[in-house]
Order: structure tokens, then C-alpha cells, then sequence
């Protein structure tokens, strides 16, 4: 997710926060909302409460801050690197309320919110164009892992219960945050995408809808 300040013609710096201790937050509580996803633990879900085991929800603790590791914070750093070579600065700032709001949507709906924060892009007025590309280089990122993380799972044999979880999850996880950003409004790079390239937007929200029914086993 990016965010351009400057739809209001007004230069505005990101808080003075660090940036490496930012992300760290937001991968881990990102990760916590997959991993309670992932075990079913919600309250929608209770029966799953009786059958609970630490050593369960560690493994699913264990394989979300892998997968995400990738998945967010390379889709991150995808957008700040975009915004660099335009020539403006970019920083991600973790996002408190929409975090804490993820991880208590998780536990009590079962559905991840991927919301955690932003690169904010400062300093350079960037066009529709460069805004565009900047926010649709995250998306593309998570498509691409996507993508990786299939043809391991094609060419590994393995029976580790944790490799393959990694593998599938893989997929599943970089096409939801995919599709998750790509939706056209408030703060998530499918506004951008879209305001500069409709078609682009299309394509990439095809790609992660279809890869995720897909691969979820839904079609």
C-alpha cells in the first residue's frame, strides 16, 4: 500500500517514527491475523477454542511470519524503491488503528484486513502515471511470489507438514494481499491503478481473483 500526499497540492512529511521497527510491527501483527485466520480461532468458530493447542497455533504463528515476511514486506519496499526512482522520498508508517482493527477483525470474523500501514511518498509531486506505477508495483510484486511460490510447489516433493504449508500458503496469501490492495478506493493502490490505467487494474484484479478461487480449491 502507498500513499501520495499530494492530491491536495500540500507537501506533508510522514510522523518521525522508525521505519524498521514500523515495519517489524506490522509484519508481526499481520502475521498473528493470518495465523489465527488460518487456525479457524474466531468467534464465529468457537468449537475450535475446545480443541486448542499452543503447539498448533505456534506452526501456523511460524508458517504466517514466513509467507508474510515475503509478501508484505516485499510488496512494501516494492513501492518504496518505485518512489525513490521518481525521485521523491518514501518511508512506511505503520498505521495503529487500522492494525489493532485487522487483528480484532481477524479473531472475531476470521478475515484478514490488510491494512497496517503505508510507504508515504514525499517530496516529489509524482503524476497520475508515476503514482500509477508506484502503487501498482506492490500488487505486481505479490502476483510474481505468487507465481514463484507455484513452481516450488510444482518441482519440491517434500513431507514436511511445514514446507508445504509454506508452499501453498504461499500462493494464497501474496494473491489475497494482491487483491486485497487492488480494491479502488481510500488509501489502497487500486485507486491509483485505476485512476491511470483501467485496464491495468482489470488485468491485475483478474490475475488475483481467478489465482486465489483457483488455488483456495473454490472453482
Amino acid at each position: 500500500m502507498s500513499e501520495d500526499f499530494f492530491e491536495d497540492k500540500i507537501e506533508m512529511k510522514p510522523k518521525n517514527t522508525s521505519e524498521i521497527k514500523d515495519i517489524v510491527i506490522a509484519w508481526l501483527g499481520i502475521s498473528l491475523c493470518f495465523a489465527l485466520v488460518l487456525g479457524g480461532y474466531n468467534l464465529f468458530n468457537l468449537s475450535n477454542f475446545n480443541d486448542f493447542s499452543i503447539i498448533t497455533f505456534i506452526l501456523f504463528l511460524v508458517v504466517s511470519l514466513v509467507v508474510t515476511g515475503t509478501a508484505f514486506i516485499l510488496h512494501e519496499l516494492a513501492h518504496k524503491y518505485a518512489g525513490i526512482y521518481y525521485g521523491a522520498k518514501a518511508k512506511f508508517v505503520k498505521w495503529n488503528g487500522p492494525l489493532y482493527f485487522a487483528v480484532f477483525f481477524a479473531f472475531i470474523f476470521g478475515f484478514v484486513f490488510v491494512a497496517p500501514g503505508a510507504v508515504y511518498i514525499f517530496g516529489k509531486r509524482l503524476s497520475v502515471k508515476e503514482n500509477g506505477i508506484t502503487s501498482a508495483v506492490g500488487p505486481i510484486t505479490n502476483i510474481i511470489l505468487a507465481g514463484i511460490f507455484v513452481l516450488l510447489a510444482s518441482i519440491i516433493t517434500t513431507q514436511s507438514t511445514i514446507v508445504g504449508m509454506i508452499l501453498s500458503l504461499g500462493i494464497l496469501i501474496n494473491l489475497w494481499i494482491s487483491f486485497f490492495n487492488l480494491l479502488p478506493f481510500g488509501p489502497l493502490d487500486g485507486k491509483a491503478i485505476f485512476l491511470w490505467s483501467p485496464f491495468l487494474w482489470v488485468i491485475l484484479m483478474a490475475i488475483s481473483i481467478g489465482g486465489y478461487l483457483l488455488f483456495s480449491g473454490i472453482i
